[in-house]
């Protein structure tokens, strides 16, 4: 998987690995990593994490409104989320939409009306928010439970590695 920004790209799930030069030491604890492909940009839909991870400290790099990243902590861990809209051709949201689409293009286990939904899904995105969840005690669900209600809040998918994952009515 290639990780711009933050933001997970096909083909596959990574844990997160930290270094410099030719030294690379894993980061200890459980690591998630996602994308959330959303059709609007609304930045103030990070709010309803707070539903997932009640008591959580909320911390933004940038303006609430328009923030680069959103940041919950506790001492339970941490959960990140890095926000990516498209600013030119070819820009770093271009390619990571080109290269989803050509990963599910490419999947032979697809049938063609799936390939072409997925495809049609992935085009129509505004707004990618890479999720990168770490943690010594909890478990990667509570990340990926985070992000799908997100992910639901912006009627928009969580791209898992391997899959976009809708997250359903909120019962």
């Amino acid at each position: 998987m290639v990780v711009i920004n933050g933001l997970a790209m096909a083909p596959s799930f990574h844990n997160e690995e930290s270094g410099s030069g030719n030294r690379t030491t894993q980061v200890r604890g459980k690591n998630v990593r996602c994308t959330i492909y959303s059709p609007v940009v609304d930045h103030q839909a990070i709010e309803s994490v707070r539903d997932v991870l009640p008591g959580w400290l909320l911390h933004w790099d940038g303006e609430p409104e328009r923030w680069s990243s959103a940041s919950f902590t506790s001492a339970q861990g941490t959960l990140k989320f890095n926000s990516l809209e498209f600013t030119g051709p070819m820009d770093p949201f271009g390619k990571i939409i080109l290269g989803t689409s050509s990963f599910f293009w490419r999947r032979e286990d697809l049938d063609q009306p799936t390939k072409k939904e997925l495809i049609r899904f992935v085009g129509g995105t505004r707004w990618l928010v890479g999720v990168v969840g770490t943690s010594e005690v909890l478990s990667e669900e509570v990340f990926l439970k985070a992000a799908l209600e997100l992910a639901r809040r912006l009627n928009g998918r969580v791209f898992n590695g391997t899959d976009l994952l809708s997250p359903g009515s909120r019962d």
